[in-house]
């Protein structure tokens, strides 16, 4: 599927009922994050979707910057978000634009702090180039990154929400590798199931904590 398939794919899917099958709450990824963050740590999330988490951040007394490459999932949040106290924005970006994450980068680079990159389900919904530019995010801002992904222990599982769309099934050690080739430094893996449980499916995922700090 290229990039702008996954782009009509998700646009598509922000505008339609099956949006709303989404849990409004919350995941529990973005809560084991919360206990990990300092306070009014800047969050910057990358693939928000429904922008559960990045609003669920905001009440808990975070400024958020939001990204996202379907432009209907960036009006919704933007509309949420000014009903909101706190300082929030989201915007349009395409991961695997080198050039526009360079800009992004630029920009979130005047704040002084170091933020919290985060992205749920998010990498292993992206190309080779899209995972790449989302460490070097990480690595530029000097952030520490948060990412929840599917194993290739989920490969062949029921999912619901099912599979027409892109998804890759990452291997927890070789994402590790990436991230330690760009100056991260890992410092918690977590894999297994019971962390990201829905309905009748429960993925094993792994959970990455690193810390890009300069």
């Amino acid at each position: 599927m290229s990039v702008d398939e996954q782009r009509r794919y998700w646009d598509d899917f922000y505008k339609s009922a099956r949006s709303a099958d989404v849990p409004p709450d919350p995941s529990a990824f973005a809560a084991w994050t919360q206990e990990r963050l300092s306070d009014e740590q800047l969050v910057i999330e990358f693939g928000f979707g429904t922008a559960r988490d990045a609003l669920w951040f905001l009440r808990q007394g975070h400024a958020v910057r939001g990204y996202d490459f379907a432009n209907s999932a960036v009006d919704a949040a933007n509309q949420h978000a000014e009903a909101l106290p706190g300082d929030a924005s989201f915007a349009v970006l395409d991961l695997s634009d080198t050039s526009a994450v360079d800009a992004a980068v630029a920009d979130l680079s005047t704040h002084q702090a170091a933020p919290a990159v985060y992205g749920r389900f998010l990498i292993h919904s992206l190309t080779d180039i899209g995972r790449t530019n989302l460490i070097d995010v990480a690595s530029g801002l000097g952030a520490e990154l948060f990412v929840e992904f599917r194993t290739g222990k989920d490969k062949g599982m029921k999912h619901v929400f099912g599979d027409d769309h892109y998804r890759t099934y990452l291997d927890p050690e070789s994402v590790v590798i990436e991230i330690e080739e760009r100056g991260g430094r890992v410092t918690t893996l977590d894999q297994g199931h019971g962390r990201a449980v829905y309905k009748s499916e429960d993925p094993h995922v792994a959970r990455v904590l690193a810390d890009f700090a300069k």
